[in-house]
């Protein structure tokens, strides 16, 4: 049963979400309205994405667009703030762009900017105003071609460089404290020594690793090829985040894809049929280590008779099959419609409208780039 308005436990919540590619503006179960955003297309021939750390008080980090310089034509900023940090007012962060840095612009939540080949987006400096607490932001860049180059900022921008590395180049200097890059001599010499603690934030272009250095600045490491690179992202995130690892002790390369662990039944339910691996059910609930191909069943009458109806899609089925996701680097990850592809009879759905066989695929990855791609669930509507 809807409701609008009012009710005995006071005025409904009022929000603006994502919810289908659209932005909409809810009342407690009502939406007011709606941005249509599913339409637009931003072509791209590069896309990255990263997470940095604004640490508390931090002043006008570079964001040089994830190594791409000025060549940016998309760029999508959103904003997570530590969950101590229950001040609404407190919770913004200041940006400006680089040539143009006495005009301080905030934001909150997220900021997206667009441009095309002829007028591309320049780079930014963000500040954290909260002295308390840090501030996480995960950035997705994109660029319509192939172009890329380093800022040129000779005030701000200073940098240390190593080339021709490979990622078992990478080692524990002082277990728990820092690492130490090393050179290809028989017997290896060091070329830098990086506090962890230090490590502000790693981001990737290609072969290319670009870290903020509280002490260092900038440094930029070049590995033979992308493979390495992205092993070595994914080893230096995991290092940062488990600070006591030492290397030395880890199996070489980050080879070994996310594990999704399935419900035992659909909803999560008992009386809901089981969510099943190659037809098997004994031994439940499965995860993705047993296996890739995964099936379960629905009655589609009883969502449509529900009150008020259960619209089933992407994210209602992440709910339904899924109890979590785990990674042996990464750690606990979540998964968001984007990441799903729900097929009927192999054309892309957006979400379960009628009876019939419908299949859920995962676009889903760690920060080595280990994939999902194999694994599938049929869902059988009656």
């Amino acid at each position: 049963m809807s409701s609008c308005g009012s009710s005995l436990f006071g005025p409904p919540s009022q929000y603006i979400k994502v919810l289908g590619g659209d932005f909409v503006a809810v009342q407690g179960s009502n939406i007011m309205e709606k941005l249509t955003v599913s339409d637009l297309r931003m072509p791209y021939k590069q896309i990255l994405k990263s997470r940095v750390i604004l640490k508390p008080g931090q002043t006008n980090y570079l964001l040089n667009h994830l190594g791409l310089g000025d060549n940016a034509t998309f760029l999508a900023i959103k904003v997570l703030y530590d969950p101590k940090s229950v001040i609404e007012e407190d919770n913004f962060i200041n940006w400006s762009f680089y040539d143009d840095m006495s005009n301080i612009h905030t934001m909150a939540q997220m900021m997206v900017l667009t441009g095309n080949s002829t007028n591309r987006i320049k780079q930014l400096y963000l500040t954290n105003p909260s002295v308390k607490y840090p501030v996480s932001i995960e950035v997705m860049i994109g660029v319509i071609d192939d172009n890329y180059s380093f800022f040129s900022d000779t005030i701000n921008q200073i940098g240390t460089s190593f080339t021709g590395l490979e990622y078992t180049d990478i080692k524990s200097y002082v277990v728990g404290e820092s690492i130490v890059i090393n050179d290809k001599y028989i017997t290896p010499r060091p070329l830098i020594y990086i506090n962890i603690v230090n490590i502000q934030s790693i981001e990737r272009n290609s072969n290319l690793l670009i870290i903020d250095d509280s002490g260092f600045g900038t440094i930029f490491l070049q590995f033979i090829d992308e493979y390495n690179a992205i092993q070595a992202q994914s080893l230096l995130n995991y290092v940062i985040d488990n600070v006591d690892i030492n290397i030395d002790n880890l199996t070489p390369g980050d080879n070994i894809s996310p594990i999704i662990y399935f419900n035992s039944y659909f909803d999560n339910i008992s009386s809901n049929a089981y969510i099943s691996y190659n037809g098997l059910t004994s031994s439940v609930p499965y995860n993705t280590t047993n296996g890739f191909t995964f099936s379960t069943s629905i009655d589609y009458s009883t969502y449509v008779s529900a009150s008020p109806s259960v619209t089933i899609d992407k994210e209602y089925l992440i709910n339904s099959l899924i109890s979590g996701i785990s990674d042996n680097r990464d750690g606990t990850m979540s998964i968001i419609p984007s990441n799903i592809l729900l097929t009927y009879n192999s054309s892309p759905v957006n979400l379960i409208s009628g009876t019939g066989s419908y299949l859920v695929k995962f676009k889903f990855e760690d920060i080595a780039n280990n994939d999902l791609d194999s694994v599938n669930i049929t869902i059988n509507v009656n």
